[in-house]
C-alpha cells in the first residue's frame, strides 16, 4: 500500500496540515484558529496546549481513514519562529507561551547593548537583530520577573521543540528557528556560551539542534493513539515558515527567491553563503549546504486592505471584491499617469523606512481604483526595490510568488513586469505544508533528499512572463519612483 506523509504549518494564528500521498496526490486538509492573547499592553501570549489539540484535531480530519492513518510515513512540520514556553521535566508547560511579537522586553534589550556594546553583536552570531519578542531577552526577563517560574523550568523550549516533545518525548529543533531563538550561534553550529549566561540557562534546557529533514523518533504510543495514527511514524525536523514555504515554492538552489505576499510581503533569497554584510536576517536554510536571507515589507498586502476598508465602504458595507479590484485596476496604469503610492513600511533612501505611507501625483481625473492601482504598483516598486539589497540575484528561472498576490493576475503582471523577469506561482496555497512534507518524505527515506521530494510531489505552477513593451516603461517608472522616495525621506526628516 502507499505511503502517506503529514506536513503541518504550525502559525501565530492557526494550524494548518495537508496530507499527501508519497506519489504527490493531496489526499486532505484541516485548518484550526487558536487565540493569541494580550494581557497587557505589548504583550502577547498564547496557551501552547492550543497548538497540540490543532494538530490533533487537523491530523484526525486530514486523513481520511484509519488504514491510510497506519500508512502515514512521516511527519515533519513548518513552524512560527521565537516564542518561547517554559516546562517542567513532563514537558508541561509552567505559563503560557510568550510569542515572538511579544514587545516586554525594551529593558533586557537596554542591557543587552549595555552589557556587549552593541545589538550588533548578536546579529553576528545568531542572523537576527536583537528584538524584544524572542527567547534570549524574554527568558531573561523570566528570570527577573517571574522568579519562581524560571526557577522551577526543567526547559525553555519553543514550538517545534515543544510538539517534538509531545510527538516523540524528544525535543528537537531545526537551524532555521534555533537561529531566531538567537542562542545558537550559526556560523559556529553550537549554542553560543555567552549568549546563555546572559540570559542565565545552561545549555542542557535548550532543545538539542538538528538539520531539518532528519528523523527525530517514532511517535510515542500516546501520541499515536491521539494523532490516529501508527506508532511506527516518525517525525521529523522541519523548518521556520519562511524557510519551509521557500522550499514548498522549490526554491531548492542559489539564485531562487522567493516573495511571500501576505499582510506582509517577504522576500526570501536562497544562496550558497551567508551575507551577513547586508544586515538581513540570515539562517541555515531547508536545503542542506545552502543559507537563506530574509526581508519584510510588513506593509504589503495590508496597504490594499487598508485601501478596501477605509477609503471604499461607508460603515457597516460590503468590501469591494479582489475580482472587482483586478478588472479595474487593469484599465488604468497609475505610474503612466504620474500617481505613486509608498507603503507605510516602505524604503526610502540608504536603507531608511518610512513610517508614513504618501500617494504623489493626484490628480483630479484619478478615482479610487487609480488609486488601488497605484498602491499595487507601490507594493511591487518596494519588492523588488528591497530585492536590490540582497546579495543573492535572481536566476533566469525568475522569481517564485506564494500568497494572496498571486491570485491576482494584475498584481503578478505586475510584478513580472517590474522586475523584468518571470514570476512562478505554485498551484497549491499552502506551500509551508508542501515544504514540511517534503522534508518528513526526506526524514523517513521515501525521498533521496528535498530537492527529489519536491519533483516527487510534483506541484505544478504557472509561469507569468514580462512584456517587453510593459517592462520598458515600468523601468523608466522605477527611477522615478526612487527619487519621490528619496525626496520624501527628506520631508519626514530621514
Amino acid at each position: 500500500m502507499k505511503k502517506y506523509l503529514l506536513g503541518i504549518d504550525v502559525g501565530t494564528t492557526g494550524t494548518k496540515t495537508i496530507l499527501f500521498a508519497e506519489d504527490g496526490e493531496l489526499i486532505g486538509s484541516a485548518y484550526r484558529p487558536y487565540d493569541l492573547a494580550s494581557p497587557a499592553v505589548g504583550m502577547n501570549e498564547q496557551n501552547p496546549e492550543d497548538w497540540w489539540h490543532a494538530i490533533v484535531e487537523t491530523v484526525r480530519e486530514a486523513v481520511p481513514s484509519a488504514e491510510i492513518g497506519q500508512n502515514v510515513a512521516a511527519i515533519s512540520l513548518s513552524l512560527q519562529g521565537g516564542t518561547v514556553v517554559p516546562v517542567d521535566a513532563s514537558f508541561t508547560p509552567l505559563r503560557p507561551a510568550i510569542v515572538w511579537n511579544d514587545a516586554r522586553c525594551e529593558k533586557e534589550r537596554a542591557e543587552f547593548i549595555s552589557e556587549f556594546g552593541s545589538a550588533r553583536v548578536i546579529y553576528e552570531k545568531t542572523g537576527w537583530e536583537l528584538d524584544p519578542g524572542l527567547p534570549v531577552l524574554q527568558i531573561r526577563w523570566l528570570r527577573k520577573n517571574e522568579p519562581e517560574i524560571f526557577a522551577n523550568a526543567a526547559m525553555f523550549l519553543t514550538v517545534p521543540d515543544y510538539v517534538s516533545a509531545k510527538m516523540t518525548g524528544i525535543p528537537a529543533v531545526d537551524p532555521s528557528d534555533a537561529g531566531i531563538n538567537q542562542f545558537y550561534n550559526v556560523r559556529e553550529g553550537k549554542y553560543d556560551a555567552e549568549l546563555l549566561r546572559f540570559a542565565g540557562v545552561r545549555e542542557e534546557q535548550l532543545a538539542k539542534v538538528v538539520p531539518s529533514g532528519t528523523c527525530i523518533g517514532h511517535l510515542t504510543a500516546e501520541a499515536a493513539a491521539e494523532l490516529g495514527l501508527s506508532e511506527n511514524a516518525v517525525l521529523v525536523t522541519g523548518a521556520h515558515d519562511q524557510y519551509a514555504v521557500a522550499l514548498g515554492a522549490g526554491a531548492t538552489e542559489s539564485g531562487d527567491i522567493l516573495i511571500g505576499s501576505g499582510t506582509a510581503w517577504v522576500v526570501t533569497a536562497i544562496g550558497d553563503k551567508p551575507d551577513f554584510d547586508s544586515a538581513l536576517a540570515q539562517s541555515v536554510s531547508a536545503v542542506p549546504g545552502l543559507w537563506g536571507s530574509l526581508l519584510s515589507l510588513s506593509s504589503g498586502g495590508v496597504s490594499l486592505e487598508w485601501w478596501r476598508r477605509k477609503l471604499t465602504v461607508q460603515d457597516g458595507g460590503e468590501k469591494i471584491p479582489f475580482s472587482v479590484i483586478d478588472t479595474e485596476a487593469e484599465a488604468r496604469h497609475a505610474a503612466d499617469d504620474g500617481l505613486f503610492f509608498y507603503p507605510f513600511s516602505g524604503k526610502c533612501k540608504d536603507g531608511a523606512d518610512f513610517s508614513k505611507g504618501s500617494l504623489i501625483g493626484l490628480d483630479l481625473s484619478h478615482d479610487r481604483f487609480d488609486i488601488a492601482s497605484a498602491i499595487m504598483e507601490g507594493v511591487v516598486f518596494q519588492a523588488v526595490w528591497m530585492m536590490e539589497s540582497f546579495a543573492v540575484k535572481p536566476s533566469a528561472d525568475g522569481l517564485k510568488l506564494a500568497g494572496g498576490a498571486s491570485k491576482s493576475p494584475i498584481w503578478t503582471k505586475m510584478l513580472a513586469n517590474i522586475a523584468n523577469l518571470p514570476v512562478r506561482i505554485p498551484e497549491v496555497a499552502d506551500l509551508a505544508c508542501v515544504g514540511a512534507a517534503v522534508l518528513a518524505g526526506v526524514g523517513c527515506g521515501l525521498y533521496a533528499d528535498v530537492r527529489d521530494g519536491y519533483k516527487k510531489l510534483a506541484i505544478r505552477e504557472t509561469v507569468v512572463y514580462p512584456d517587453a513593451d510593459q517592462a520598458a516603461k515600468y523601468a523608466k517608472h522605477f527611477e522615478t519612483y526612487k527619487k519621490n522616495a528619496e525626496a520624501l525621506g527628506n520631508v519626514y526628516g530621514i
